[in-house]
């Protein structure tokens, strides 16, 4: 204690306000400007309530019952978390008493009746279940265990937790609050706390306030939790919550802690924690203000208008001490362990939590920093800040035994698609946050409704109808006038793990249609089921079923916000400024700028959408070009083993994704010729590396498509094949793009970018051309003049708005050294013709099949990068191209709203994406192009490759065109 004194000792006395403001302060250092404070859509599981502890202040522990079974059967769970899927959550919390078996013969009985031999075995099982049949993340609070245990619930759970409560061994003796209560023996619940480190498990703890402990003690307890999380860098979130007095307790007339006294801990865990651990106070137990509580007899969030306003203002002052993070919040089950203190309805907390400058915004059960996503991570959970540090290093490797492959330390992903850490990432967005949308790219359109769009189901998580301005994302039009869907975690094709809560684009009518079950359990007219032990009788544990008037549901929309719910009404001062020094003062943002602006979501996404669409309309005007083209892909064997891929062939793909081919060089000329006669002027080349190509091969292909159509076009040879063809002719990269260049080559593409930055490529493409090598070929072209495109494919292993700021400033970087060349009357030209973001098709991408990659972006952040991209590279890069093959046709078209004044090809074949899964691809012929891009209130106009004007008569034939012959695939040698 001593020690701890001598360290934090100087905040006992330190003024409240200054305690809160620094506090903040260092929280909103470790938010990376966006403003969020985060909850946890979950389910409560009782699992079961015998526990063989006697806290004084605790309703949740109770004896066995007559005729009442001791746990929830694994089908009563499940019936639970069906509801919770439908209504958007993601958690499902298991939490149940310590060791109930070591003092309860009911319990032990009945474990084994069910085939288990504790607690520990059978919470495990319930946890796998629910993550299997429902796709809810399980986080269990088991209790006081050893590493061992910790590791067993590693496999099926997300996270796990134990309140350390407090340090104070005054609390063990008689009278105290943990009297006859062995585990809650302060050095056994740290050596717990110290084994799930030693475990690897993301984990929550916390203290309890004003259970007889003193602010000395509660520092003493949050110290050492502090120097367990330095050693291990598992603690995530620390809960500092408040003790609320329940009858029939012994603490019954005990006086809870006044809010002064709750905003003082909170105050200290930030300092002491610093930016990076998740500071949470359950909302539900929020004490008032003293005169609000001495005027008003109830505190319930659903009270009269009065206790709300006094509840929202106790609300906001917790965020003004430093709190980044409400806890789990349920629209199925009550609050068990305060079964008094309902939930509070999303609206009321959301509109506190604007009041305070901040969005209320889902997250996991997994803190983003624990999902190992992949790039230059702009912060960690790791090291936290001591009292005068605002910043930490990177999460140190867990100590528990992981697969090489696996995305992060912190997860269990054995099993591949079907573990916990392929379930955390399908619900992941780019951030690692909730996703809360069941959009996902190269996806059918036309679709089940999507979660507060016209015509969807189920009422929006407020309570009441989102305004206008909500539901549209403000001025951005067609970009975003429908929400994204819902956040349940839809299991995506017959491979994953199923789902009894029906299609994700469900509604909370849905979850009322399936009460009467629940119902039926809880009065015992069901079977048991799951658990065995039938004729014990129902379980006294399942939730009551959750009334109409008050089903809610969780979907983020298209702004990347909470639909249905209040957020800040304007963009933060930062991102205005950053804004208008584009807009008006052509300054150019910094890669930190950058990765701010993708983060956005709420009134700052829009406000970065209306910037970009009016950053367009200045550079483009209002026209929107496309070019008709064809593609030809001369190849689908591959020496190179991309994680990402689903179009090689390699020598054990062969049954995969149909047959492997290389086509002729006659039918690169028929189809080049073809392509010609229906109007295009280009043709787009590119192939896997197959094992017998040489440099030569590719300007063989070269010369047989200008034969097939000596006008046309050729924009052919991503880096990675000009690399390879240089290589084996023993020529620098320079000299073959010249050879390529006298042979007819037009431009390249700039693909097999996927994204620049080395973390990234190490799990995508390990085998490919590291970032500098990328950039040192298309450099290289510029030098000879030939321009390239430029592209990034995003939405799967990276941290995305870390690793696309990366990827920005690379290509802004490459475009200015053309330009400078250019200037100083070099070969080159200008470098770059366009950028186009190509948003990660996931159904049949071999990584996400191996349950290693997220199910791509978001619509929210396909909007705001193709946004941020015209910002950012803006004077450099002029045209910014929306992909309708990954986007969908009218999805592409709402990019036209967020700053993209291109289209792409019409694109006569196309294989890659549809190899991937996706719907889109074989062709939008120039009637349908213009009449999408007309729909968006544009002009169209076609194109030529390199941006000008294609001759007359092409273009009248692209109108008329023939369909197009069958294609014929050779032998793949």
């Amino acid at each position: 204690m001593d020690a701890v004194l001598a360290q934090y000792g100087w905040m006992l006395d330190a003024p409240l306000d200054e305690l809160m403001a620094r506090a903040r302060e260092l929280r909103d250092a470790g938010t990376h400007g966006t403003r969020l404070v985060t909850f946890s859509p979950k389910v409560f599981l009782p699992l079961t309530r015998l526990c063989r502890d006697t806290c004084g202040y605790c309703t949740f522990a109770q004896p066995p019952r007559p005729g009442r079974r001791a746990y929830m059967t694994i089908e009563e769970v499940l019936q639970v978390a069906r509801l919770g899927a439908a209504a958007g959550c993601t958690e499902a919390l298991f939490t149940l008493g310590d060791k109930p078996e070591e003092r309860w013969p009911q319990a032990a009985a009945e474990l084994a009746d069910m085939g288990y031999d504790s607690t520990l075995s059978y919470v495990e099982a319930a946890a796998e279940a629910v993550l299997r049949e429902t796709g809810l993340l399980p986080h269990i609070n088991a209790g006081v265990m050893g590493e061992e245990g910790f590791r067993r619930l590693k496999r099926v759970s997300a996270s796990q937790g134990l309140m350390l409560e407090s340090t104070s061994p005054a609390l063990l003796r008689p009278g105290g609050a943990h009297e006859g209560c062995p585990d809650k023996e302060p050095g056994a619940r740290l050596a717990a706390v110290e084994a799930a480190g030693r475990a690897g498990v993301p984990f929550t703890s916390g203290i309890l306030v004003g259970i007889g402990d003193s602010r000395p003690d509660r520092l003493h307890g949050l110290a050492c939790l502090h120097a367990l999380h330095q050693r291990y860098g598992h603690i995530q979130e620390l809960i500092i919550q408040n003790f609320v007095p329940k009858p029939s307790t012994a603490m019954a007339a005990a006086a809870p802690p006044p809010l002064q006294e709750l905003l003082w801990a909170v105050a200290a865990a930030r300092i002491m924690f610093g930016p990076h651990v998740a500071i949470q106070a359950p909302p539900n137990l929020t004490p008032l203000e003293a005169a609000a509580a001495a005027a008003s007899p109830s505190a319930a969030a659903g009270a009269a208008a009065a206790d709300v306003a006094a509840l929202q203002s106790s609300w906001r002052a917790l965020i003004d001490a430093g709190i980044s993070d409400w806890g789990g919040i349920s629209p199925i089950t009550r609050d068990f362990v305060n079964p008094e203190k309902p939930w509070p309805h999303l609206g009321p907390l959301a509109s506190a939590t604007a009041a305070a400058g901040k969005l209320l915004h889902p997250r996991l059960p997994t803190y983003p920093p624990y999902l190992g996503l992949r790039g230059p991570h702009p912060s960690s959970p790791a090291s936290s800040s001591s009292s005068s540090s605002s910043s930490s290093s990177a999460p140190p490797a867990s100590s528990a035994t992981s697969s090489a492959s696996a995305p992060s330390p912190w997860l269990d992903f054995a099993g591949g698609r079907a573990s916990v850490g392929a379930a955390v990432l399908r619900a992941a967005d780019s951030q690692g946050l909730g996703r809360g949308s069941e959009w996902v790219a190269g996806a059918q359109e036309g679709g089940p409704p999507e979660a507060g769009a016209e015509g969807a189901e189920g009422e929006a998580c407020g309570g009441t109808e989102a305004s206008p301005e909500r539901r549209t994302g403000g001025s951005v039009g067609s970009a975003g006038g429908e929400s994204s869907g819902s956040g349940a975690v839809q299991q995506p094709r017959q491979q994953e793990p199923s789902s009894s809560s029906g299609s994700s684009s469900g509604s909370s009518s849905g979850a009322v249609e399936a009460v009467p079950a629940v119902a039926a359990v809880a009065t015992g007219a069901a079977g048991g089921g799951g658990g065995g032990g039938g004729g014990r009788g129902r379980s006294v544990l399942l939730p009551l079923p959750p009334r109409a008037d008050s089903a809610w549901r969780v979907a983020v929309g298209a702004d990347g916000a909470l639909e249905g719910v209040e957020g800040p009404a304007d963009p933060s001062p930062h991102v205005v400024r950053l804004l208008e020094g584009v807009l008006e003062g052509g300054r150019p943002l910094q890669r930190g700028e950058v990765e701010g602006l993708l983060r956005a979501r709420g009134a700052d996404q829009r406000a970065v959408l209306r910037a970009a669409d009016e950053l367009r309309r200045r550079v483009c005007g209002d026209s929107v070009s496309y070019v008709v083209n064809r593609n030809i892909n001369y190849t689908n064997v591959c020496t190179y083993k991309c994680s990402f891929c689903a179009f090689s062939k390699g020598p054990a793909a062969e049954a995969l994704r149909g047959p492997a081919y290389l086509l002729p060089p006659g039918e690169v000329a028929r189809r080049a010729a073809e392509a010609w006669d229906r109007g295009a002027t280009e043709v787009c080349m590119q192939g896997g590396i197959h094992p017998s190509f040489t440099g030569a091969t590719y300007l063989q292909l070269l010369s047989a498509a200008k034969e097939g159509a000596p006008g046309i076009h050729v924009h052919a040879f991503s880096p990675l094949e000009v690399s390879h063809g240089a290589a084996t002719l023993g020529i620098s990269v320079e000299r073959f793009l010249e050879r390529l260049a006298a042979a007819g080559l037009g431009s390249l593409p700039g693909t097999a970018a996927e994204v620049l930055h080395d973390d990234v490529r190490s799990v995508l493409c390990p085998d490919k051309l590291r970032t500098r090598e990328w950039l040192e070929v298309v450099t290289a072209a510029h030098r000879v003049g030939l321009r390239t495109t430029s592209t990034l494919m995003f939405g799967h292993v990276e941290e995305g708005p870390a690793a696309w700021a990366a990827h920005l400033g690379a290509l802004r970087g490459l475009q200015q050294q053309a330009e400078r060349g250019a200037a100083g009357g070099a070969a080159g030209g200008v470098g770059l013709t366009e950028f186009v973001p190509l948003p990660f098709v996931h159904m049949e991408s071999p990584v996400y099949l191996q349950g290693r990659s997220r199910r791509g972006p978001s619509l929210s952040e396909c909007l705001l990068l193709h946004a941020v991209s015209r910002l950012a590279l803006h004077p450099h890069v002029t045209n910014i191209q929306a992909s309708w093959v990954k986007m969908g046709p009218a999805r592409a078209a709402s990019l036209l709203a967020a700053g993209c004044n291109d289209m792409g090809g019409s694109i006569m074949n196309e294989s890659i994406t549809k190899a991937a899964g996706a719907s889109h691809g074989q062709e939008l012929p120039p009637p349908a192009m213009e009449a999408i891009i007309r729909t968006a209130g544009r002009t169209p106009r076609q194109r030529t490759t390199l941006y000008g004007t294609p001759p007359a008569s092409q273009t009248e034939r692209s109108f008329g065109a023939a369909p197009l012959a069958p294609v014929v695939l050779g032998p793949p040698r």
